[in-house]
C-alpha cells in the first residue's frame, strides 16, 4: 500500500505530449537520481488558456492559480508509489522543506565520503614496522540459527493424535485349551457380521507435510550365452563353362531310358510350378500395394523439380546452344552434351571464317566435377544429334550439320570415366596443383571415322538412332537376325528428306572404291591428321572417308514431286533399346562390350518374320509420315524401289521436334511440334491432342517410371509436367528452369529411389533436375489404368466414325484419319467436293431454323 502524501502535495499524471511542453520528459530530463524539476507558473497558466480542461494540471487548477511563487515543484515518481507518475507541491513552505531535505542528504553524503577518505589516509600513514602480530586462542562465536532446526524438526515423526487402546481378556480356566473352529451362517447370529459402509465426512481434515523422496533407477543385468552350429569347411565348385559333348554321345543320352524316366518324374512338378507362376506373381512387392495412392496426388510439399546440379564451361559452351543430351548407358553420373552455334543460315554464311576456326565439340561431364569435363569429343562440324551405342558405350555416333556421320572410340578412356569420382574430385591433388593448366585440361578425343561426304546427307542430320541388337537390316531393307548380339547399325534422318541406314562393320570389297579427286584429297589430309593425333584408335579405319549408307529411304510426298524435310524418326523396335538401358541402369552392371570390326558375313541372310518394318518420321513442315523402309517391287518395271508413304498428315503448325515411343506401350507414341502435342496409336488415329499453347513447344520426354507422366519443354524456359492420371486438359505443374528456350529433355533412372532429368537450354547450360517422389512413384494399377484409358479413347473415335457412317454424313473427325490405301487425286477431289456440299446443306438448314433464309432458296452446290 502506498504511503500517504503530505497535504500540500498531490499526485498528478503527466502525458507524453505534456512532458515535452513542460520539458520534463521521463528518464531524460527527470530521472531516478534527479527526480525533481521546477516549472514556471506562467507556462502552466498559458497551457490552461491553450488546452483548457485537456491540460494535465487541470485537477489542481485552483491551487496553481492561487500559488504565490513563480516556480512550481514537480517530482518524478517512476514506481507509481502514489498512484501516478508525478506528484506536485502546491505550497512554498512544502517546496522549501523538500529542497532543504535534499540539501541535508547531500551534506550527509559528503561528510561520509570525507570521513572515509580521512580514515584511508590514516591507514596509509601507519608503517608496517609498527604492526605487532600476536598468536591468541580463537574464541568460538555464538550459534546463530539459520533455519536448519526447523527442517530437522519437520523430519522427526511425532504422533499428532491420541492412541487407541484395546483390552482382550479370557477366562482363566480356558487358558491352554485347544481351539476348535467351525463354519457359521452369518445370518444366524446377530453380531456375526457388521457392515461399515463408507460415507463422506465433511468435518474430516488431513494436513500432510512435505516429504523428500529419492529414487535411483538401475538397469537389471543378466548374462546370456548362445552357441552357433559349427560346420566343417569343405571345398565347393561352380561350373561357369558349359560342357561340350560329341554328337554321338548326345544322341545316346537323348535316347537313353534314364533321361526319359527323369523327364517323366519331374514333369508333374514342373507343370505345378508353371501353374503357380501364372496364378501368382512371386516377384511382386506386397509393401508397395499398401501405399496410399491418394497421397501421391496433391502432395504440394514434394511436387517440384529440384535442381540437382548444373554444368557449364566458360571456354567450350560460351555463346552456344545445347543441341542434344545423352546419358552413358552403363556408367552412372556420366552425361554427354552436344553444343552448336546459335546462328541462322545467313549469319553462318557471313561468319563462316570464324566458325571454321571454332571447334565443334561434345562434352562428357561427370557429377563429381561440374567445372572440368571428363572428355572432349572433337567433331568436324556442329553436332545436331548423337547417341552412345547401347551394347558398346565406348562407341559414339553423331550427325553433323553438313550431313556427315561421325564416330568416336573412347575405349582407352573407359577407366577414366568409371573412376570419375576420384579423377573429377581431385582428391589426391594439392591446392596448388588445382591451378595448374595441364591439370585442368580435359583430354580431347579426335573422331575415329567420318562418312564419305558424297554419299552422306546433303543437309544437316537432325536425328540418329541405333537399331536394337536383335535385328539388322540387309540390302533393300530386309530385316534379318543379328547373330553378333551387338548394335552395329544406325539410322539417320536429314533435312534433305532421306532416311539412311549405316553399318559400322567392315563391308565386303566392291571393286574400285575411289572417291574422286575431292575424296582422295580429303583422305590425304585425314592421314596427315592421324599422324598428328597418334592416339586415334584404328577401330574404324576401314570406314574413314569411305563409309556409305546401306539403304536410303526417301520421305516422298503423296502428291507431287519433292521430299519432306525430315527432323525426327521413330521405329517400333526402339522400345527394346529403352528397356535394355533401364535394365542395365537398375542392375548397375555394364552391358557386354562388343568390338564390331568383323566384316559382314557372306552367307545369304534369311528374312525374319513378324518384324514391323514401318516407321514414323516428323518433318520440318509439321507433317507426320508413316512409311516402310523395306523396298517394294514396282508392278510396271519389276524392280525393287523405295516404298511410298502409307500416309502423311499435317499435325503441327511448325517443325515436329520429337517423336517419342512410350517406354511402357510399344504402339503408343507422342509427337511434339509448333504450339501443340499429340498422342498416337500405331495402326489407328490420333487419340489425344492438346489445345494450342501461347508458347512454342521445343522438347519433350516420357517418364521412365510412370506410364501417364511426360515432360514438355517450352520456348520461354518453362517445363510443363503432364500427368494423365490427374488431368488431361492442362498440365499438372509448370516450373521455370531457365530464361532461354529449352532445347533438350532426357530422363535418367539412377535407381528405384532416384530419377534425374537432364535439361539443356539455349544458353548452353546443362541443368540436372531431380524428379520428386510424386512424379517418380507409380501407383499399383497405373499401367493398367493408362492402357484402359488409351483403349477407351480409341473406342470413342471408332464409335463416332460408325455413327457418322450410319447417319450417312461425312463429318470430318476431330482427329485425322489414317487411310487404309492411297487416294488418287481424282478421288481426293471428289471426297472434298462431297464434304463441302454437305457443309452447304447443313448451313442452309441452320439458317432456315433461325429464320434468316427460306426453304425454297436454292443451294449452289459444287459439281
Amino acid at each position: 500500500m502506498a504511503d500517504e502524501l503530505p497535504p500540500h502535495m498531490k499526485p498528478l499524471f503527466i502525458s507524453g505530449n505534456s512532458q515535452k511542453i513542460y520539458e520534463c520528459v521521463c528518464d531524460e530530463q527527470v530521472t531516478v537520481e534527479n527526480p525533481h524539476i521546477l516549472i514556471p507558473k506562467a507556462k502552466i497558466m498559458e497551457d490552461f488558456k491553450m488546452r483548457a480542461a485537456v491540460c494535465d494540471f487541470h485537477p489542481v487548477k485552483k491551487q496553481v492559480t492561487n500559488y504565490p511563487g513563480e516556480e512550481i515543484l514537480l517530482i518524478y515518481d517512476p514506481d507509481y508509489k502514489y498512484g501516478e507518475n508525478f506528484y506536485v507541491c502546491l505550497t512554498e513552505e512544502g517546496k522549501a522543506e523538500y529542497l532543504e531535505s535534499l540539501k541535508q542528504e547531500e551534506e550527509a553524503e559528503e561528510a561520509e565520503l570525507a570521513a572515509a577518505a580521512e580514515a584511508e589516509e590514516e591507514y596509509e600513514d601507519i608503517a608496517l614496522e609498527d604492526i605487532i602480530l600476536k598468536d591468541l586462542p580463537s574464541t568460538p562465536a555464538a550459534w546463530v540459527e539459520q533455519g536448519s532446526e526447523e527442517d530437522l524438526e519437520e523430519e522427526i515423526l511425532t504422533t499428532s493424535r491420541s492412541l487407541i487402546s484395546f483390552m482382550i481378556q479370557r477366562k482363566r480356566k480356558l487358558f491352554g485349551t485347544p481351539i476348535q473352529f467351525e463354519d457359521r451362517n452369518v445370518e444366524a447370529a446377530k453380531d456375526a457380521y457388521i457392515e461399515c459402509t463408507s460415507f463422506e465426512d465433511n468435518t474430516f481434515d488431513l494436513h500432510r507435510q512435505e516429504h523428500d523422496f529419492a529414487v535411483q533407477n538401475v538397469m537389471e543385468t543378466c548374462e546370456k550365452a548362445c552357441q552357433t552350429e559349427w560346420k566343417k569347411p569343405r571345398t565347393a565348385l561352380s561350373q561357369y563353362v558349359p560342357r561340350t559333348l560329341p554328337p554321338s554321345q548326345l544322341e545316346k543320352i537323348n535316347k537313353s531310358e534314364e533321361l526319359a524316366k527323369f523327364v517323366e518324374s519331374v514333369c508333374p512338378r514342373f507343370k505345378l510350378a508353371l501353374q503357380q507362376n501364372e496364378i501368382m506373381d512371386v516377384f511382386a512387392d506386397d509393401y508397395n500395394e499398401l501405399i496410399d495412392v491418394d497421397g501421391v496426388f496433391g502432395n504440394k510439399a514434394d511436387n517440384n523439380l529440384k535442381e540437382y546440379q548444373s554444368f557449364t564451361d566458360l571456354e567450350f559452351s560460351k555463346n552456344k546452344s545445347i543441341a542434344q543430351i545423352d546419358w552413358h548407358p552403363s556408367i552412372k553420373g556420366i552425361v554427354a552434351v552436344a553444343y552448336t552455334e546459335k546462328l541462322k543460315y545467313d549469319d553462318r554464311v557471313d561468319l563462316s571464317s570464324r566458325i571454321l576456326m571454332t571447334p565443334s565439340l561434345i562434352l562428357i561431364w561427370g557429377f563429381s566435377d561440374p567445372i572440368h569435363p571428363q572428355l572432349v569429343l572433337e567433331a568436324p562440324e556442329d553436332i545436331y544429334c548423337f547417341k552412345f551405342n547401347p551394347t558398346d558405350p565406348n562407341i559414339v555416333a553423331a550427325g553433323c550439320i553438313n550431313g556427315q556421320v561421325v564416330m568416336w572410340d573412347i575405349s582407352q578412356y573407359e577407366a577414366r570415366l568409371r573412376n570419375h569420382k576420384n579423377t573429377g574430385a581431385r582428391a589426391n591433388k594439392t591446392r596448388s596443383d588445382m591451378f595448374d593448366v595441364e591439370y585442368q585440361r580435359s583430354p580431347v578425343v579426335h573422331y575415329a571415322a567420318v562418312s564419305s561426304i558424297e554419299a552422306s546427307h546433303k543437309m544437316a542430320v537432325m536425328d540418329l538412332i541405333w537399331l536394337p541388337d536383335t535385328i539388322e537390316v540387309a540390302r533393300m531393307g530386309v530385316p534379318v537376325e543379328n547373330k553378333t548380339q551387338a548394335c552395329c547399325q544406325l539410322v539417320t534422318v536429314g533435312i534433305d528428306g532421306n532416311v539412311m541406314f549405316w553399318d559400322i562393320r567392315m563391308q565386303k570389297p566392291t571393286g574400285a572404291a575411289g572417291l574422286g579427286t575431292l575424296g582422295s584429297t580429303t583422305k590425304k589430309e585425314r592421314e596427315t591428321a592421324k599422324e598428328k593425333f597418334s592416339s586415334i584408335p584404328s577401330t574404324f579405319s576401314h570406314l574413314d572417308l569411305q563409309w556409305k549408307p546401306m539403304n536410303v529411304v526417301p520421305l516422298s510426298k503423296l502428291t507431287g514431286p519433292g521430299l519432306h524435310p525430315g527432323v525426327t524418326i521413330s521405329i517400333s523396335q526402339q522400345l527394346q533399346i529403352i528397356k535394355s538401358k533401364m535394365q542395365s541402369l537398375v542392375s548397375g552392371n555394364p552391358p557386354l562390350i562388343h568390338r564390331t570390326n568383323s566384316s559382314v558375313g557372306r552367307q545369304r541372310p534369311v528374312e525374319m518374320e513378324g518384324v514391323n518394318t514401318k516407321f514414323f518420321a516428323g518433318t520440318e513442315d509439321g507433317y507426320l509420315i508413316y512409311t516402310d523402309w523395306k523396298a517394294e517391287k514396282d508392278p510396271e518395271s519389276g524392280k525393287l524401289v523405295s516404298s511410298k508413304p502409307v500416309y502423311a498428315i499435317s499435325t503441327h503448325a511448325g517443325p515436329v521436334h520429337c517423336l517419342l515411343r512410350s517406354p511402357f506401350y510399344n504402339h503408343i507414341f507422342m509427337s511434339v511440334g509448333g504450339w501443340s502435342w499429340s498422342i498416337w496409336k500405331e495402326g489407328e488415329s490420333e487419340i489425344l491432342q492438346t489445345s494450342r499453347s501461347n508458347v512454342k513447344y521445343t522438347a519433350a520426354s516420357w517418364s521412365l517410371t510412370r506410364p501417364g507422366v511426360f515432360y514438355i519443354g517450352k520456348e520461354d524456359g518453362n517445363i510443363d509436367v503432364w500427368d494423365l492420371m490427374d488431368r488431361s486438359h492442362e498440365p499438372s505443374m509448370s516450373q521455370n528452369i531457365s530464361s532461354s528456350a529449352i532445347t533438350s529433355l532426357v530422363p535418367y533412372r539412377v535407381s528405384s529411389k532416384q530419377v534425374l532429368l537432364g535439361v539443356g537450354d539455349n544458353f548452353g547450360t546443362l541443368h540436372i533436375l531431380e524428379v520428386p517422389w510424386s512424379l517418380r512413384q507409380a501407383s499399383p494399377n497405373e499401367l493398367t489404368a493408362m492402357s484402359s484409358y488409351f483403349d477407351r479413347e480409341c473406342s470413342r473415335i471408332d464409335y463416332y466414325k460408325d455413327r457418322d457412317a450410319n447417319r450417312g454424313t461425312a463429318v470430318v473427325d476431330s482427329a485425322p484419319q489414317i487411310p487404309t490405301a492411297l487416294e488418287t487425286s481424282e478421288e481426293e477431289e471428289e471426297r472434298l467436293k462431297k464434304s463441302f456440299n454437305n457443309y452447304l446443306t447443313m448451313e442452309k438448314e441452320f439458317l432456315v431454323k433461325l429464320g434468316l433464309r427460306k426453304e425454297d432458296d436454292p443451294v449452289q452446290l459444287v459439281h
